[in-house]
């Protein structure tokens, strides 16, 4: 029984550790779409377009926390455990979206503009 513990545990720490440089690279990624996003210093154009960076980061961060939220916080090892309390979540996230949604859709018709009443703050 404790060499299935030991090897599991060696296996985890292992996932973690792969984990970890695959995080550091995926960082180093970002900063470098980054840099290269930049107009360079003599007036010359940018090497990778401001939107196309974008997308890299944004798709990079996606990576990272699928990665985190798997390994790092045991979603690929406790999914039965975890799944009852995420779909309820789910729910009931969607359930106040849907209570909220008419006064968010609603709220400005409320802040009509009265140009014969003052606004706090504004000079004569």
């Amino acid at each position: 029984m404790t060499e299935h513990h030991d090897s599991h545990s060696g296996s985890v720490f292992k996932a973690y550790m792969t984990v970890a440089v695959a995080l550091s690279i995926f960082t180093l990624v970002s900063f470098v779409c980054n840099y290269l996003a930049r107009p360079k210093v003599d007036g010359g154009a940018e090497v990778l377009s401001p939107t196309m960076s974008f997308v890299i980061i944004l798709s990079v961060a996606v990576v990272k926390a699928s990665l985190v939220g798997m390994v790092f916080m045991h979603i690929k090892w406790d999914w039965k455990q975890l799944y009852f309390m995420l779909v309820p979540i789910f729910i009931l996230a969607v359930m106040m979206m849907i209570v909220l949604l008419p006064d968010t859709v609603f709220a400005w018709h409320n802040d009509v503009f009265d140009p014969g009443v003052a606004s706090v703050g504004a000079k004569p």
